[in-house]
């Protein structure tokens, strides 16, 4: 594919997604949850329990600014912290029921607008399937460049 087709492609999946993120933030406005606190507790929410070290290499952010996040939203009681028995000074994050009440109205938010958007097309079925073909291809080229 040229250069100018492929820069329009990317562009465009990167507003798609920057849209529906943008209506799941609608939701958070009504929260004291920052949008970087939102990020950390959907990898809770979607990978389960994880260590500081763990978040802060998913986020791409260091350890210190992960642990400012976690403290403030384990404040508000989005996430608890638990030490490890064995090893006192490893700590697990985990996410509470308040923390995935939030996760799950702002997936709703963004199910419902999708709906809308989706009820247009005329073959939404042929477009799921050509999207779940296009991670199914970007997983395979992420794999093949980790060996």
């Amino acid at each position: 594919m040229e250069k100018k087709r492929l820069e329009n492609f990317e562009k465009i999946l990167r507003d798609i997604c920057f849209k529906i993120k943008v209506e799941g933030r609608k939701i958070i406005k009504n929260t004291d949850i920052s949008p970087a606190q939102f990020d950390l507790l959907q990898i809770l929410y979607f990978r389960g329990p994880k260590r500081v070290t763990d978040i802060s290499i998913t986020l791409g952010i260091t350890k210190s600014t992960t642990t400012g996040l976690i403290n403030r939203l384990e404040a508000s009681d989005y996430l608890q912290k638990t030490k490890d028995k064995q090893d006192k000074r490893v700590t697990t994050i985990t996410i509470t029921e308040k923390g995935i009440n939030v996760i799950e109205e702002v997936i709703k938010a963004r199910v419902l607008f999708m709906d809308k958007v989706l009820s247009q097309i005329e073959n939404p079925e042929r477009l799921m399937h050509q999207l779940e073909q296009l991670d199914n291809l970007i997983n395979e080229v992420r794999e093949n460049e980790k060996e």
